[in-house]
């Protein structure tokens, strides 16, 4: 294999087929897996010609052909992002929306640097590719990405709800006002000025979504999820029962600096061990 001597370190862009032809040119056996969640990102599409596919990477310089056609090489910062992603053990998806937009990005993490990889919103099979050089980083640039706010209250408790009643009343909180946001989540026993607060956020939200946390223990991934829903004063982390026979949901207040202490534990948590949940409590 022949590596262009090349140290750029601007943003490239790889569709998933591109991606599927450089882990098999790289031998890697984590893209190519059958049990990945980086595959369950990537958008299933059949692959096609493999020749239409070189030839694209060709055209973009990501891919470089010796004159006799035996060797081939690509840009040394796209060979390292690949290796970095295809071999992490540790992995943050993240999907969310705003009033104008959703993103959706999948982090491959180890304990020198994160490859960050972005769906295009236009062409949902295209991807962005760049690297976080620096671990420490990640944590504020995740927070900044979502708009997690500096104005939450650490005085406010977590809301014990049903799960079906919150995601019923969320699903139709566009077409409630807080008044009747609030007269559906009433009926339960907690805190009625977090209450309050939950239900003002489901009406002037400005970024909901979803993160899930992959850890790589030896033989599969571990996997920790979490919702956040955030307005202009408050952001709640919220957490739900994943088995059907379970309708539980835990809604926490958490400051910045709360969350940011979440998210720094997990990016320097240690593969294989025990890992803190959505709440930073390790279990």
């Amino acid at each position: 294999m022949i590596m262009a001597n090349t140290v750029e370190n601007e943003s490239m862009m790889l569709d998933s087929k591109e991606l599927y032809f450089l882990a098999s040119l790289l031998e890697t056996d984590r893209l190519l897996g059958v049990d990945d969640p980086f595959r369950d990102f990537l958008i299933d599409t059949d692959l096609g010609e493999w020749e239409d596919v070189r030839k694209s990477l060709i055209s973009k310089g990501y891919l470089i052909i010796n004159d006799n056609e035996e060797g081939w090489g690509m840009p040394l910062h796209l060979s390292s992002s690949l290796k970095t992603a295809c071999n992490a053990e540790k992995a943050c998806w993240l999907k969310f929306r705003t009033a104008t937009e959703t993103i959706e990005q999948f982090m491959h993490i180890t304990d020198e640097r994160i490859v960050n990889m972005e769906r295009s919103n236009r062409e949902p099979s295209l991807h962005r590719i760049d690297e976080i050089s620096e671990v420490c980083n990640a944590s504020g640039m995740v927070a900044g990405k979502i708009q997690w706010n500096k104005q939450t209250p650490d005085k406010l408790p977590a809301l014990m709800l049903s799960k079906r009643q919150f995601e019923e009343v969320a699903s139709h909180s566009d077409e409630l006002d807080v008044e009747q946001i609030l007269s559906e989540l009433s009926n339960v026993p907690d805190d009625q000025e977090a209450i309050m607060a939950l239900a003002k956020c489901l009406k002037t939200c400005l970024s909901q979504g979803d993160l899930r946390f992959y850890a790589w223990n030896g033989s599969k991934w571990d996997t920790q999820s979490a919702r956040f829903l955030i307005n202009h004063h408050m952001n709640w982390l919220i957490r739900t029962s994943t088995k059907e026979d379970e309708d539980w949901l835990i809604a926490t207040p958490t400051p910045m600096e709360r969350f940011l202490e979440i998210l720094q534990t997990w990016f320097h948590v240690t593969p294989g061990s025990r890992h803190p949940d959505s709440a930073g409590v390790v279990s």
